[in-house]
């Protein structure tokens, strides 16, 4: 039997009333123990309990994972916990609250203009911030500096170099030349010598990383957890065949379209070969198959050059779903029945969603 949720307060502040929708979707679901929902999501029972206990506002990843373990979808959860996180942070002032809507809504991780250095620094906090970034985390993914320096220099307490803010901007997802030329345009209001260095760092970019358009990191986490998560379930029995299948394809079309997108957010004419991958990936989407891997497999280092261990996980999810989509397409999978029976099942519609118009 579950635990009974403690009652929340008759209040109207809104993580307050965030928790009470979480309490209200886990009873929907059938009051799952915690233990089960810890074992679907991934997470531990305290952080599951503390994240409708309406005292702090939970993280993404936690949301998602209870959302998903009382079968809900997290996208219709997302806008809500995002305006949360922003309130939250408390962003200094209105032109950092200008930049994190621009970027939602544009994916386009271009700077505004600023009066001066501090406010260059606000801004490059607020990128953290919208990318669901630490300074450790940061650190992990641009190498170079230590989370320590990345935190002195975002303080004040260090200059701001061009070397250290190409890594910051590599870190959280800008990776596009156009998007990198403007924010060291700015950086060189302040520091023309600084603004020099930039310019050099960005004359001996190999070609291949030319190509790549801005991405949002945290929204790729989100659907890379939501690709491994939904092949993983359906290969243990944790939830039904359909809600898995379901969730597999979403998350999967998802990624592409988060993917393809970014590429063509970099306004660059793609080598012949690779724009024939893009654009045959796009028409399979259209057409409602699955895409051929190889093509999927060329495109990715272009939307994510400066992150190998990132990019082979999602190349691998890509892959292994795309697989698993095909067969359950063909009607070449089973399920494991209550009384142990292996019991076939009959295809399943054709993908469906929105996709970037090819170029």
């Amino acid at each position: 039997m579950a635990r009974p949720m403690k009652q929340l307060p008759k209040s109207n502040d809104p993580l307050v009333a965030f928790a009470r929708d979480l309490q209200a979707l886990r009873k929907k679901a059938g009051d799952p123990p915690l233990a089960m929902m810890a074992q679907h999501s991934g997470l531990s029972t305290a952080t599951l309990s503390n994240a409708h206990a309406g005292k702090k506002l939970p993280t993404w990843a936690t949301v998602n994972g209870y959302v998903l373990a009382c079968g809900g979808d997290p996208e219709e959860w997302s806008a809500r916990w995002e305006s949360l996180r922003l309130a939250a942070a408390e962003p200094p002032g209105d032109l950092c609250r200008e930049a994190l809507r621009r970027w939602e809504r544009t994916g386009a991780l271009t700077p505004p203009r600023v009066a001066d250095e501090d406010e260059l620094r606000d801004l490059l906090q607020m990128l953290l911030d919208f990318n669901g970034l630490s300074h450790r985390t940061l650190a992990q993914q641009a190498p170079g500096y230590s989370h320590v320096t990345y935190g002195a220099v975002l303080r004040g307490a260090r200059p701001l170099k061009a070397k250290i803010l190409y890594r910051i901007l590599i870190g959280c997802g800008v990776h596009s030349i156009r998007s990198q030329e403007a924010w060291f345009h700015l950086l060189s209001s302040f520091s023309w010598r600084e603004g020099v260095e930039g310019g050099k760092l960005l004359a001996r970019v190999e070609q291949p990383f030319r190509y790549a358009g801005d991405i949002d990191m945290k929204m790729l986490k989100v659907l890379l957890e939501r690709l491994e998560r939904g092949r993983g379930l359906l290969a243990a029995d944790i939830v039904s065949y359909y809600d898995s299948i379901s969730a597999l394809r979403t998350a999967y079309e998802d990624m592409l379209a988060l993917l393809l997108t970014s590429l063509q957010r970099s306004h660059i004419q793609l080598p012949r070969k690779l724009g024939y991958a893009f654009n045959q990936v796009v028409g399979e989407l259209r057409s409602r198959s699955i895409p051929n891997p190889a093509a999927i497999a060329a495109l990715v280092p272009l939307a994510m050059p400066f992150h190998p261990r990132l990019r082979t996980r999602v190349v691998m999810a890509l892959k292994n779903a795309g697989e698993l989509l095909r067969r359950a397409g063909n009607g070449e999978l089973s399920i494991r029945g209550a009384s142990g029976l292996s019991l076939p099942l009959p295809p399943l519609a054709p993908l469906q969603g929105t996709v970037p118009t090819a170029s």
